[in-house]
């Protein structure tokens, strides 16, 4: 899903008061979103200044409607333009010292199941799998908190390196739906999408997995919706979200472990309890079990799928 982008250098961006009418006539060229550098903020300068507030450490301009940060500063959690004293952080386990630590989310109520985006690129599903492979893994960007007092992250998938997973609202009309979505940082006509609809939000699961190990909970940034996995979740089925604690089949082990520090600084879960349908954290469910577990292969787990749909319209 990865698109290239060619842009002459960005001049220096600055405030400048706009109307609706000028809006479209007047804008500072901004740089587009990079991996490392978010650059749309997600405010607005429809109709006047970006606030002042944005100008954290760095610069904010106004790009057609849109405030995004100069070309030496990048949007924090917060919104806010920080310069490269206040650097993105790509979290690495502790017991590693390779570049980039790439992680796998493993279903706690069934632990044959991880994360996964699709396989091709015309499709932004997110699913669950029993396979691991570049589809399943991740690496975790944390932006600057800014005035945020709680991490959020810029969760990239490896198969797809411009591309992160987030929840959608595809609903019309004022209508929310939300959809799960492996979603590039610019999109296919150049347009870099706001930094609070690319991040998701790491929450401690209400429950820990049998041997103490700290589940974690899938939550938009912006919005209090969490990925699951329900019950009947074939290979074949995208996942959907729910808008308070969804039960076991929302809790995920991360694999490697996350650093300590950066588990004690997430948030924990505290709305309202799952209470009908709810499953259990499966007691097989352990680092060891999941480090020592066989992955079955993709077209096993696809033909797989097929017979239970046959077997059910048969019964």
């Amino acid at each position: 899903i990865s698109f290239k982008h060619c842009a002459p250098p960005a001049p220096k961006m600055a405030t400048k008061a706009v109307s609706v009418l000028a809006v479209f006539a007047w804008h500072v060229q901004a740089e587009p979103n990079a991996r490392m550098c978010i650059k749309n903020t997600g405010g607005s300068c429809t109709v006047s200044d970006c606030y002042k507030w944005r100008e954290a450490t760095g610069g904010v301009g106004c790009d057609v409607g849109r405030c995004f940060c100069d070309d030496t500063s990048c949007s924090g959690i917060d919104g806010g333009c920080y310069t490269e004293d206040h650097k993105y952080t790509e979290l690495g386990a502790a017991n590693t010292s390779i570049e980039t630590t790439w992680y796998t989310f493993t279903n706690a109520r069934w632990p044959d199941f991880v994360l996964r985006t699709a396989s091709l690129s015309t499709n932004s599903n997110i699913y669950a799998t029993g396979d691991i492979q570049d589809e399943s893994r991740f690496s975790l960007v944390m932006p600057p908190l800014g005035q945020e007092g709680e991490p959020s992250f810029l969760m990239y998938s490896k198969k797809w390196p411009d591309a992160v997973v987030q929840i959608a609202d595809t609903g019309e009309y004022g209508d929310a739906k939300y959809l799960p979505a492996c979603t590039n940082i610019v999109d296919s006509v150049g347009s870099s999408r706001p930094i609070p609809n690319l991040m998701m939000s790491l929450v401690v699961a209400p429950q820990a997995a049998a041997d103490g190990t700290p589940l974690v909970m899938l939550k938009a940034y912006w919005a209090q919706q969490y990925i699951y996995v329900s019950q009947g979740t074939t290979s074949l089925s995208s996942l959907p979200t729910w808008g308070e604690d969804p039960g076991a089949g929302g809790y995920w082990m991360v694999n490697p472990r996350l650093p300590a520090n950066s588990v004690k600084a997430l948030p924990k879960f505290s709305g309202v309890r799952c209470s009908s349908m709810c499953g259990e954290v499966s007691k097989d469910l352990t680092m060891t079990n999941v480090n020592a577990a066989p992955r079955a292969s993709q077209e096993g787990i696809v033909i797989g799928a097929m017979l239970a749909v046959l077997a059910s319209m048969s019964a």
